[in-house]
């Protein structure tokens, strides 16, 4: 199935989501990847997340990739950024030429109730239940999308700053959301910067991104 939500907020950004419904083989023969992954479902969203990528930057080369310490893969050259992310059947991508970014997808589920605490603090908690117009945060499915999108959100934040060893909890606060915006504001403690981050809804699934200079 081809590209199902596609924005361009400028002529230095794109942001693309593929759903998977393509056979391994598909991607298999679009994509040429040295990483060995043994679970065909894994692979298949690893190729199909580099194939998005492709299909973003036809001229670009996958060979030209590199991989920081951290694990975060790099542009050779640095004539652009990008991240990549994909969950379930789908497969996410951003690419900038502006500045570094962060992109992330994720299903809603009951399990986010049991870990909440681990990502976001009593503020955090308290700014959302405000936001969201919700009395708490302990059951039912407008929670569960919100508590998602703020886990999400804190993963792209996480894949921007492309270092390891960040604590969601403690040092990526949540200051604001603008639904009207579709943003949530955080506070990037180990750096004092104010990030910005974007959000939709694609098939159910949430998908945040930091686009640079946020």
């Amino acid at each position: 199935m081809p590209i199902i939500f596609q924005q361009t907020p400028s002529s230095q950004l794109q942001i693309a989501v593929w759903h998977i419904s393509e056979p391994l083989s598909f991607f298999e023969q679009q994509v040429l990847s040295e990483r060995t992954i043994e679970h065909p479902q894994v692979r298949a969203r690893h190729l199909a997340a580099r194939h998005l990528l492709l299909q973003l930057r036809p001229t670009f080369s996958l060979s030209d990739l590199v991989v920081a310490e951290s694990g975060k893969p790099l542009v050779a050259d640095g004539s652009f950024h990008f991240s990549l992310s994909h969950c379930s059947n789908h497969a996410a991508a951003i690419v900038s030429t502006d500045g570094p970014v962060g992109i992330d997808l994720e299903q809603p589920g009951d399990r986010i109730f049991r870990i909440r605490h681990k990502f976001l603090s009593d503020e955090d908690q308290a700014c959302v239940q405000a936001a969201a117009g919700l009395p708490q945060l302990q059951e039912g499915t407008a929670a569960s999308q919100w508590l998602t999108r703020c886990w999400s959100a804190k993963e792209s934040i996480y894949k921007w700053h492309g270092s390891s060893g960040i604590d969601f909890r403690e040092q990526i606060r949540l200051q604001k959301i603008d639904s009207l915006k579709k943003t949530l504001y955080f506070l990037f403690t180990p750096t004092g910067q104010s990030v910005a981050v974007a959000y939709d809804v694609v098939q159910e699934m949430e998908l945040t991104w930091v686009c640079p200079f946020s």
